[in-house]
């Protein structure tokens, strides 16, 4: 029997890849700056940079959409053609709401102060996690792509927009606040971190049972062409060494802290880049 290896070319690109991983670092770090202020006070000299990041983050991501589209001059079709069925109308309706909200938060905090600014900045939470999951309902429309009927990606691309927002805060205020503080961060990311692999792999354990093409991605995965992206960057260098830097704490030294918040955000964006572009080819 013979096989054909045919191209084909790919509905989604690096630039969905780019605008997952800044959706969800950006709801990340909304939420980081809406505990800092409220829930975690220790933590609330970090709060109004990391607000001015997060609109930031939102723009750059629709920007990225923007390119995505072909013909940006198109976008306003957008706003005017919902469609409640459709992902795309849904995830258009909570970027711009998003990108609202976090900024006039991010402005009312630095001119009035927490207090005046807390109402809207709770309302932006759900925003903030919409925006961070909805791709991956977006990912799930697409059929035939075994990697995108993931149950959990939805709570992977979030559990990782934390991650990264973790190590985003650890590389702009590590040399500038204690670094008890900055030791706690990175506890915290590593334990996420723990989750977020333990959840890659019962969905692993999931697809090896469901069925001939699952087992045939999990394969290719694992042990085929993509298994050194998976293996080297997303598991090693992006998840097991933070980890055990950030588990290590204070012992560690600071220019180690930033290294760790790096490699997590090369582990971070490499799962995206797996899910995306290697969900399609594998």
């Amino acid at each position: 029997m013979v096989e054909y290896n045919i191209l084909t070319q790919m509905a989604y690109d690096w630039k969905l890849v780019v605008y997952i991983f800044l959706g969800g670092l950006s709801g990340g770090l909304y939420f980081f700056t809406i505990a800092a202020n409220y829930w975690k006070t220790e933590f609330k000299p970090m709060a109004k940079t990391i607000s001015i990041a997060t609109p930031i983050c939102v723009a750059v991501g629709m920007i990225v959409l923007l390119f995505d589209l072909g013909n940006p001059l198109r976008a306003w079709r957008l706003f005017v053609s919902f469609h409640p069925t459709s992902a795309i109308s849904w995830g258009v309706l909570f970027l711009g709401l998003f990108f609202i909200v976090s900024l006039i938060y991010a402005i009312v905090l630095r001119t009035s102060g927490e207090q005046k600014a807390k109402l809207l900045g709770y309302a932006g939470l759900p925003l903030a996690f919409l925006v961070a999951t909805y791709t991956g309902r977006l990912l799930a429309q697409a059929p035939g792509k075994v990697l995108y009927q993931n149950s959990i990606l939805a709570w992977l691309f979030m559990i990782g927009g934390l991650i990264s927002a973790m190590a985003v805060i650890i590389i702009i205020s590590a040399g500038k606040h204690d670094k008890v503080l900055i030791s706690k961060i990175g506890r915290f990311s590593a334990w996420l971190v723990l989750l977020e692999v333990a959840m890659i792999f019962s969905e692993m354990f999931v697809l090896v049972n469901s069925g001939t093409e699952a087992l045939r991605t999990v394969r290719g995965l694992l042990l085929g062409e993509w298994s050194a992206l998976f293996w080297v960057l997303e598991i090693i260098v992006g998840a097991a060494i933070p980890a055990i830097i950030f588990f290590l704490g204070k012992q560690a030294p600071r220019v180690t802290q930033y290294i760790a918040s790096v490699f997590l955000l090369v582990g971070i964006f490499v799962m995206r880049y797996i899910v995306v572009i290697g969900g399609q080819v594998i």
